[in-house]
């Protein structure tokens, strides 16, 4: 489990590299809150781009066994799998930052 305050691609980058596991984000998954919706359309945006990449959302992502029923309040939104250690969206490389870097 981590906090996706770097963009959950980019968190989702450090579990995948630490564990040495491939991490498909489902993208179809991604409930999309109205008030996002709303503003990416007045900026004529991709709303999951944000979802996807944004940092500072202080919320938790996490890797639990696929046979458990999910704890109440959690979605599925992708699939771990054996693997190279990377981070896919829709089984694609994602074009574009992943979100936050540090040190760079």
């Amino acid at each position: 489990m981590i906090d996706v305050s770097d963009g959950l691609l980019a968190d989702l980058g450090h579990i995948a590299h630490a564990s040495g596991v491939s991490i498909d984000v489902r993208g179809e998954e991604l409930e999309i809150p109205e008030p996002l919706q709303a503003a990416a359309s007045a900026y004529n945006v991709d709303p999951r781009i944000w979802m996807l990449t944004g940092g500072d959302d202080h919320a938790l992502v996490a890797c639990l066994p696929a046979k458990k029923k999910l704890p109440k309040g959690f979605v599925a939104i992708g699939v771990v799998s054996d693997g190279p250690a990377q981070v896919t969206v829709d089984l694609a490389e994602f074009e574009g930052s992943a979100g936050f870097t540090h040190f760079t």
